[in-house]
C-alpha cells in the first residue's frame, strides 16, 4: 500500500515536471530572447514575400513596398503575444517620430487573424509610413528565419540587411533616432563591417 502511494506521487511529480518543462520550452520558442550579441547577420537581403493589406484586402509584395524609402522595417508580430502588443504603441511612435526621414515600416503579423489585428490596431492613428499586414499563407517567418516574435529586421533602400532587433525594444530611448542615420549608411562606410544583432 505505501509502495503504491509513493509511486502515485512519483508519477504525479513528474507529470508537472513535464508540463512545466513543456511550458517553457513554449515561451521561449515565442518569446525568449537568447544572447546574441556576438552573432552576425544571417539574412542579406530582404526577401520576397506577399501579404494582404488589413485595412483594404490587396496584395502587397515586399520589393514593391521598399521602393522610394530610404530604409524599410519589416516588424514580424501577432496580436496573440503580450511583449508584442506591450511593444506596439512605443513602436508605432518611434514610426512617426522619423517619418521625415524616408523610413517606411511594414508590421507583419504572422499565425492571426484579421478580425483580432483590425481590432487590436483600431485603438492607434497609424502614421502615414506604417503599413500593417497579415501573412495568410504563413510564410513569412521561415523566409526570414525566425522562430520567435516579436522580432524586427532594417533594410536599406537597396533590400540589404542592416540590422536584426530580437525582442520588444525600448523605441523610445534616443539611440534608436541617433543610431538610425548610422544604420541606413552603413553602405556608404569605406570599411564597412556587417552590424550585430540588437538585443534586449
Amino acid at each position: 500500500m505505501r509502495v503504491h502511494f509513493f509511486t502515485k506521487l512519483a508519477l504525479i511529480a513528474l507529470a508537472a515536471m513535464l508540463t512545466f518543462a513543456y511550458a517553457l520550452y513554449e515561451k521561449n520558442k515565442y518569446y525568449g530572447v537568447a544572447d546574441t550579441s556576438s552573432q552576425e547577420l544571417t539574412l542579406k537581403k530582404l526577401p520576397d514575400f506577399k501579404t494582404v493589406d488589413v485595412a483594404n484586402g490587396n496584395a502587397v509584395q515586399s520589393y514593391d513596398y521598399l521602393k522610394g524609402t530610404r530604409g524599410l522595417f519589416v516588424h514580424i508580430w501577432g496580436t496573440w503575444c503580450a511583449p508584442c502588443e506591450k511593444e506596439m504603441p512605443e513602436f508605432l511612435k518611434y514610426a512617426q517620430s522619423v517619418e521625415g526621414r524616408g523610413v517606411k515600416f511594414l508590421l507583419v503579423a504572422v499565425n492571426d487573424e484579421e478580425m483580432k489585428i483590425k481590432k487590436f490596431m483600431s485603438r492607434f492613428t497609424l502614421p502615414k509610413n506604417v503599413l500593417v499586414v497579415i501573412d495568410r499563407e504563413n510564410k513569412v517567418m521561415d523566409s526570414f528565419g525566425t522562430l520567435k516574435v516579436p522580432e524586427t529586421f532594417l533594410f536599406d533602400s537597396t533590400g540589404k540587411h542592416i540590422n536584426k532587433f530580437i525582442g520588444p525594444q525600448e523605441w523610445q530611448q534616443e539611440s534608436y533616432q541617433t543610431r538610425l542615420d548610422f544604420w541606413l549608411g552603413a553602405q556608404n562606410e569605406q570599411n564597412y563591417v556587417d552590424r550585430k544583432i540588437e538585443t534586449h
